[in-house]
């Protein structure tokens, strides 16, 4: 007996699993209650389950020490890791009760384990620089408020953004350490934001999409068309979409449910961006979408017992693991090749909801397919809302600003029976030697001229 080919190692009275961790190679033998598990047809079976569930974590970058511990509690090299965690753990409470600003920051990072991966992550980063601005070694009496504000001002920032992201983690950092009445002692007092510009979502034409949708159909494999076909017509964000599975698809009903996202190295969490499920109605160019990928995922299986996506890559026949790919080999030479100016591939999104309220769909709805509030929706596409009339308010306005009457209920305008200031020939006047002399200027309706006593000609002060 031997190895199967599939990450297993099978011998006389046990099954191992041969695996990379942290670029060593590693083989561990599977246990049950301390006792190996015996090489039986079904075991064999479990422990392929149990060997694709582990490359597919190693693949996507969401193994780690945990994880390991999870899945081989009674092994060695888990035990010792354990092991150094825990010291770790002790030696930062140790730090910490010398007062460093980096043993602070680790232990308030530790307080963020159950965040989703990517916002773990992301504040990983700004832990990392905080560390390296302040120092790690500084004790935290030594970082007073000048200090801080010294620092802050004196890093360039890359964007407002950037900067007001980090804060997030400094004054949680802070907050750790001034709790209660020394709250009032922490050096994030008057810390403020950076402004930010806040930008208006750039949306394509219902003409663009069609461009686009004609143009990935003729160059690439049906899939990709097929996805982004889903895309324009659901409005879902990237991460719900290639989340999707053929069990949150109703078809009696025509709607799908948005019930997972999957946002960080493949790494999958329940809800949505809001953390609540919603379902979305799908009309007829989004079922078509599903209807050209069912021969290809509809009766297959995922990594272990796990269904299978509604989306997959044409090239690795899986499921997506981020928007990355898609957008930079299929989005993004798409719009290069038809000329079209670059846009996130997050504007299928802003698309769909433009391209609804402009054409009169309740806005209370289209916030309710989208999953945003009514109130955000309002405030981020409220100028979109107004093409539904047809142009008419801004007709309306022209008139206005032209003296003009817009007839209740019509569409035809009415001039005014008088101008306020009929033009006039002013050379004439200048020529007959008195510039500041308006003549022939004809009597006014309903009104009287009163005259100011100014340099300019054109001056005239009218009082109805």
């Amino acid at each position: 007996m031997g190895r199967t080919g599939s990450g297993i190692e099978v011998r006389a009275r046990s099954i191992r699993l041969v695996f990379v961790y942290l670029g060593q190679p590693r083989r561990e033998t599977i246990r049950v209650d301390g006792d190996p598990l015996p090489p039986t047809p079904a075991n064999i079976k479990y422990v392929r389950g149990l060997s694709a569930d582990l490359r597919k974590r190693l693949a996507r970058g969401v193994f780690d020490d945990a994880a390991y511990c999870e899945f081989f509690p009674e092994s060695e090299f888990a035990r010792s890791m354990a092991m150094s965690a825990q010291q770790s753990l002790l030696e930062s409470e140790s730090e910490l009760e010398e007062g460093t600003f980096g043993a602070l920051a680790d232990l308030w990072l530790m307080s963020k384990g159950r965040l989703a991966d990517a916002t773990r992550d992301q504040y990983a980063t700004a832990v990392r620089f905080w560390k390296s601005l302040f120092g790690a070694d500084t004790p935290i009496s030594a970082l007073t408020d000048k200090l801080v504000a010294a620092r802050l001002g004196g890093h360039r920032w890359k964007s407002p953004k950037v900067h007001n992201n980090y804060l997030i983690a400094l004054r949680g950092i802070f907050a750790l350490e001034y709790r209660g009445r020394r709250s009032l002692d922490s050096p994030m007092i008057g810390v403020e934001n950076m402004p930010v510009v806040k930008k208006l979502p750039d949306p394509l034409s219902a003409f663009e999409r069609d461009r686009i949708l004609a143009d990935m159909a003729k160059h690439y494999d049906q899939r990709v068309a097929a996805y982004y076909q889903f895309m324009f017509y659901t409005g879902m964000r990237p991460e719900e979409a290639i989340a999707l599975r053929w069990s949150d698809i109703d078809f009696s009903s025509g709607t799908a449910r948005v019930q997972r996202v999957r946002t960080f190295r493949g790494s999958e969490r329940e809800g949505s961006k809001t953390h609540a499920q919603r379902d979305v109605d799908l009309v007829p160019r989004a079922l078509e979408a599903l209807a050209a990928m069912k021969p290809y995922t509809f009766l297959k299986r995922g990594h272990g017992d796990r269904e299978a996506d509604v989306f997959e890559n044409p090239v690795t026949a899986s499921g997506w693991h981020d928007e990355r790919s898609q957008r930079d080999h299929y989005w993004t030479p798409t719009l290069r090749r038809l000329g079209i100016r670059k846009r996130r591939s997050y504007s299928t999104r802003h698309t769909y909801c433009t391209v609804a309220l402009m054409g009169g769909v309740n806005p209370a709805y289209i916030a309710a397919q989208a999953g945003h509030s009514p109130k955000m929706l309002l405030e981020v596409y409220a100028r979109w809302i107004a093409g539904a009339d047809g142009g008419e308010e801004r007709r309306r306005l022209t008139a206005a600003m032209e003296g003009e009457v817009f007839a209740t209920g019509s569409k035809e305008f009415f001039p005014r029976t008088s101008k306020i200031l009929p033009q006039t020939d002013m050379s004439t006047n200048e020529k007959a030697g008195n510039p500041n002399e308006i003549k022939d200027l004809p009597a006014l309706e309903g009104g009287r001229r009163d005259w100011t006593r100014t340099n300019d000609p054109h001056h005239v002060k009218v009082v109805l």
